[in-house]
């Protein structure tokens, strides 16, 4: 059956007849402030008796006039004036947000947000909202004005006021008077000093955080995510729309021409070869090349593309003196398979083709369940390691789990990890109550054992799988990044190199403030690969667009080292909440797109699907999960990057491809390991007390 591609865009009208606008130089009451940015030519002469060049912004009061103000006529086809049109439909349905009686914010790419409260009560302690976008865009996918419906998720507000609350310091975000607010805002201006003195605290409720919830005791629930994120997200954009926007009272400000989104026009849908996602693996007893698409399935009857390259793995466990006898038990599994009928996995040594065994002399038994650091570095101080023949891997047995509101609890992981690693050692952490729990069922319990087995694998070294189909010869750079919501802080981890066949060479992390020093490693890495071999063109995956000032320096760089090959530059962002989507209604009401359809969605811009729904396939199981598409912007600094025709295509078949090579788990990603590699570098390496040792900067300990 044909696919049929909806998305989340409701078309509109443009103005029947051009609208007038009024500024003025000065702020007035019920103005709005027009940045410099949007100063057109006509706006520079209308204000032909005084210089607003110097100013960085004027002020309009949209169609309404006033006292001594310039009356426009907005020309829709100039982009600044075209740019506060666009203001103008914000302020209209902020508008009518308000008189709805909406909680409205704006999310992170500072769209108007909406909170709707859930009608059925599911807590006491809070209550539950959904979260609704609204993105203006112009004739990107039409000819006509265009509005993106997203869902943004939800949010927990707590029903105890911050009055009620004794310490104040864990309040970070409230709603009051529909609006969200920051609690923790600095002070710094008369006007912050003002509104902050207006809040009454009795009617101020904040928004769940973990360290609110240990101070309050709440109840900490597991999340209990959709099978099927498209099924959801479909459903209650569309319940939004027919409820709110699909009225006479919205069709007033958004004159929306039907009343449904719209399909994805047919000529900006196309599909990458499913064939370019083989992936080879270990070869048979008769030398022959195994190749597959799917590594949950592969991995049952294939065996790895290469062991470590250390004949003998020790294998160790870190644990409280409680857990003991789970160890055995734990090990005993990990090793031999579980005690079921062992149908997806029959143990370590044969799941990965490698061989192993305990370390009985390096166990570790620690009794301070929350200090547990000091007797760990005072037993492995008294250790010896024959790193020469020997590749050794520490179990640590983890008493808290990652939803721990503790913070010191949280950070004991990455303290043992950055302690083993300073030793050579690789460590793979087990959720103590997680796997008591999946012990019990010994069914389920194998398909975690399952991507413990491969993640350890390749943190040894190992290589599970790689590319099958490598056409060209070219170099591969990786830029992901982590924000810590508790810190409000970005990290950046950068230089993640990778050879054409997907294989992984190395990386280095640098703070997000450390540009220079991020361009440097990215020519390091360049030159590295180019002294070795003629690449075809340099490529870099960038986890946000990169900016002329960090794309300068290596174009300079390039040009010294005479390298005449083109540079392109992928802006790679996930679409989990905040950006355009597209559904297949023809497919059984699963509603996810083929994988590998991509859709242009803008210039050189575009959506990429990455999942394991194949054209052939009969079957598909829930536990494969159902991705959302990436969305990726090509750019390059080299004026005839593009006129090849098939860039494009190769560039987004790369991306396709390297999102198969992800080795943590068994499960199709849909972001590249380009980005999604140096991300949990970026989440891990800022906690590390001391700096990445350089004999682990080309191994993937961090999966």
């Amino acid at each position: 059956m044909r696919e049929h591609l909806k998305t989340n865009v409701l078309t509109f009208s443009w103005p029947n007849k051009t609208p007038t606008f009024y500024f003025t130089k000065d702020e007035l009451e019920e103005s709005h402030p027009i940045h410099k940015s949007k100063f057109s030519r006509q706006i520079q002469k209308a204000f032909n008796d005084v210089d607003i060049s110097g100013l960085d912004q004027i002020y309009t009061t949209f169609t309404l006039k006033t006292s001594n103000s310039i009356g426009l006529k907005i020309d829709l086809t100039d982009y600044k004036e075209l740019s506060i049109y666009k203001q103008f439909l914000k302020h209209q349905i902020r508008n009518f947000c308000d008189e709805q009686g909406f909680i409205v914010t704006k999310n992170f790419v500072r769209n108007i947000q909406v909170w709707l409260p859930k009608t059925k009560e599911i807590s006491n302690e809070y209550t539950l909202y959904y979260k609704f976008a609204f993105k203006l865009q112009f004739a990107k996918l039409t000819d006509l004005p265009e509005l993106i419906i997203s869902f943004d998720g939800t949010s927990k507000v707590l029903k105890t006021s911050v009055q009620d609350i004794e310490d104040s310091e864990d309040i970070k975000k409230c709603i009051y008077k529909n609006k969200v607010i920051n609690y923790q805002m600095k002070l710094d201006t008369p006007e912050k000093e003002e509104a902050f003195n207006q809040i009454d605290f009795s009617k101020t409720y904040p928004i769940f955080n973990l360290q609110l919830a240990k101070q309050l005791n709440l109840t900490l629930e597991e999340v209990n995510r959709p099978k099927n994120k498209y099924q959801t997200y479909t459903k209650l954009i569309n319940k939004f729309a027919n409820k709110y926007l699909f009225t006479n009272e919205f069709k007033e400000i958004i004159p929306i021409k039907k009343e449904e989104f719209i399909d994805v026009p047919l000529n900006r849908i196309n599909h990458i070869d499913t064939n370019v996602g083989l992936l080879e693996f270990g070869k048979d007893s008769y030398g022959n090349k195994k190749t597959h698409l799917v590594p949950k399935q592969a991995m049952n009857f294939l065996t790895p593309y290469r062991r470590p390259d250390k004949q003998n793995i020790k294998i160790f466990f870190i644990c409280h003196t409680t857990h003991k006898d789970f160890v055995k038990d734990f090990y005993l599994n990990f090793m031999k398979g579980v005690n079921s009928d062992k149908k997806y996995y029959k143990g370590f040594e044969e799941y990965v083709n490698v061989k192993a065994s305990s370390s009985k002399e390096h166990f570790i038994e620690f009794t301070n369940l929350n200090k547990p650091l000091p007797e760990i570095s005072e037993k492995l101080e008294t250790f010896n390691f024959n790193h020469d023949t020997t590749k050794y891997a520490a179990f640590y047995i983890s008493p808290f789990d990652k939803y721990t509101p503790n913070i010191e609890d949280k950070e004991i992981y990455t303290n043992i990890k950055e302690l083993f690693l300073k030793e050579g050692i690789v460590t793979q952490v087990v959720d103590y109550q997680k796997m008591v729990s999946n012990i019990k069922n010994q069914y389920t319990f194998q398909f975690s054992l399952q991507n413990m087995a491969l993640a350890l694998h390749a943190k040894l070294g190992g290589k599970p799988w790689k590319l099958a189909i490598t056409d060209k010869k070219e170099l591969v750079i990786g830029v992901g990044a982590f924000t810590n919501q508790s810190e409000n802080t970005q990290y950046i981890a950068s230089a993640f190199s990778f050879q054409n066949n997907g294989l992984f060479r190395n990386f280095e992390y640098f703070s997000k403030s450390e540009s220079k020093l991020l361009a440097g490693s990215i020519l390091t890495a360049i030159r590295n690969f180019t002294s070795i071999a003629q690449a075809d063109k340099v490529v870099i995956h960038f986890y946000k667009e990169m900016k002329y000032e960090e794309v300068k320096p290596i174009i300079e760089g390039m040009n010294k080292l005479n390298l005449k090959i083109p540079l392109y530059i992928l802006n790679i962002n996930k679409t989990e909440s905040q950006d355009i989507i597209a559904y297949d209604l023809n497919w059984d009401g699963k509603l996810m797109p083929l994988s590998g359809t991509y859709i242009r969605i803008a210039l050189n811009q575009f959506l990429l699907f990455n999942n394991v729904r194949y054209p052939n396939s009969k079957y598909y199981s829930d536990a494969e999960g159902y991705p959302f598409p990436i969305k990726i912007s090509i750019s390059s600094p080299d004026k005839d990057a593009f006129e090849d025709a098939d860039i494009v295509l190769e560039l987004l078949t790369q991306v396709y491809q390297f999102s198969r090579l992800y080795w943590k788990s068994l499960r199709q990603q849909n972001v590249p390991i380009t980005i999604k590699y140096p991300e949990m570098v970026a989440q891990l390496a800022p906690r590390f007390q001391g700096t990445i040792p350089e004999h682990a900067k080309d191994k993937l300990w961090f999966l």
